[in-house]
């Protein structure tokens, strides 16, 4: 059978160093994933944990993010710390020491490259990259646990060691994201850390495009705009938590190995909204899914949208919120692992997403009608409707790792073709 419905995810971390000693025992990289701790749950915690600072701000906008992408740049950024700063990451990142962490984080290089090339039915690319100045003597240590990762460019060159970054990104996110980095952003700049990841699967069970209609979406209670509604009527796995006081829906993506979930609250409005993120961890998130979910007849409605995203200023923050506070502090910050001729100090983080969720592709054509509505609840056990702010998870069902997260909850109005939201955190500026 050709599935048609198709969701394109795609992202790029980038965490940048600039100028502002103790010889570290290097660790093993054999690449062995025998005694890894396959528990991701840590890391899911510190996805849910970020979501909450990012969010803070701008309560009532869409946000889409890969916590994955971030949590693996900030590990390539742990592995060259040392003293308080070392600490403060281990904490927020729920690692312990840098051999085990190093253990899981190749294991997960491994099975995700594996899985790469032993399926075809969904796609799920991740590379990484520690670009150094070629003027930066680094550690033998680093050298070595690194070799596949690290790249020596010349900073002094702006634009040429910017175009050699935005071009690893953009062959890993297949041209969705073509300027991570600009000439601007390599001033001063002497090492680079990037992860850039692409996800692009197609549903297990289709939507039909001649069942979109436009229908209304609740920003608010009292307030609704259009959107176009996709709906599907199949068999999925649901739940309802007590603990997130929300419903709980899997999505598949052929082949199973990584599903949506859908997440909607119980109760309207923001008050609903933040009682199920306030709530949301690895554990309740687990028990929603694997304890209380049962497989029924679903009718599910669902937007169809576009999102993208760039973060700056709001990640920096949202990670010292965390605790992660000295490693952007010039006076503080101890990199001392990486090189031992210079002090490095992290100047800013950089963070792009673009999420598509549609029937057939990156672009469709959908039939419109005018019909009406009845916002969704639990007591409508057949029926799941997004037709108000929801959160949504790409994830892993054999890891239990979230890779990306969003959500949706401020629709554009007028156009029904017009279905994507741009937004640059950080400078409030729609681009």
């Amino acid at each position: 059978m050709r599935w048609e419905a198709v969701a394109g995810v795609t992202m790029a971390t980038v965490v940048v160093a600039t100028v502002a000693s103790v010889v570290p025992q290097c660790l093993s990289d054999s690449g062995n994933s025998r005694g890894v701790n396959t528990d991701l749950s840590g890391i899911n915690d510190f996805s849910f944990d970020l979501y909450r600072q990012l969010s803070r701000n701008t309560p009532a906008e869409n946000l889409f993010f890969s916590p994955y992408s971030i949590w693996t740049a900030l590990t390539l950024t742990y592995f060259g710390t040392a003293g308080s700063t070392k600490t403060q990451l281990e904490a927020a990142l729920r690692v312990t020491d840098k051999a085990s962490t190093l253990r899981l984080w190749r294991a997960l290089d491994v099975m995700y490259a594996q899985r790469a090339s032993s399926q075809s039915q969904y796609t799920f690319n991740i590379a990484n990259r520690a670009y150094f100045d070629d003027l930066l003597d680094l550690r033998p240590c680093i050298s070595t646990i690194l070799h596949k990762e690290l790249q020596k460019i010349d900073f002094s060159d702006l634009y040429g060691s910017s175009a050699t970054i935005n071009e690893f990104v953009s062959t890993t996110t297949k041209g969705l994201i073509r300027n991570l980095v600009s000439p601007d952003d390599m001033v001063d700049a002497i090492m680079m850390l990037i992860n850039a990841a692409y996800f692009k699967g197609t549903w297990r069970y289709q939507f039909k495009p001649s069942h979109t209609q436009p229908r209304q979406f609740f920003v608010s209670p009292g307030h609704s705009v259009d959107v176009p509604m996709m709906r599907i009527k199949t068999k999925l796995r649901l739940a309802h938590s007590e603990e997130l006081a929300a419903q709980v829906l899997e999505v598949p993506y052929a082949g199973d190995a990584i599903s949506m979930l859908l997440l909607l609250p119980d109760v309207e409005g923001e008050e609903g909204f933040r009682r199920v993120v306030s709530a949301l961890t690895s554990g309740t998130l687990l028990r929603a899914t694997q304890e209380r979910a049962h497989t029924d007849t679903v009718e599910l409605f669902l937007p169809k949208f576009k999102l993208e995203q760039m973060l700056e200023d709001d990640l920096k923050e949202g990670l010292k919120n965390l605790g992660i506070r000295d490693l952007f502090n010039g006076s503080s910050a101890d990199l001392s692992q990486f090189s031992v001729n210079k002090e490095l100090v992290v100047s800013k983080t950089i963070h792009k997403a673009f999420v598509e969720v549609n029937e057939e592709g990156t672009e469709a054509a959908a039939s419109t009608a005018v019909v009406a509505v009845v916002r969704s609840g639990f007591n409508r056990a057949h029926s799941f409707v997004c037709n108000r702010p929801f959160l949504f998870l790409i994830h892993d069902n054999q890891t239990k790792n979230v890779l990306f997260m969003g959500a949706y909850k401020k629709p554009l109005t007028g156009s029904y073709r017009k279905t994507q939201t741009a937004y640059r955190r950080g400078s409030g500026k729609n681009k």
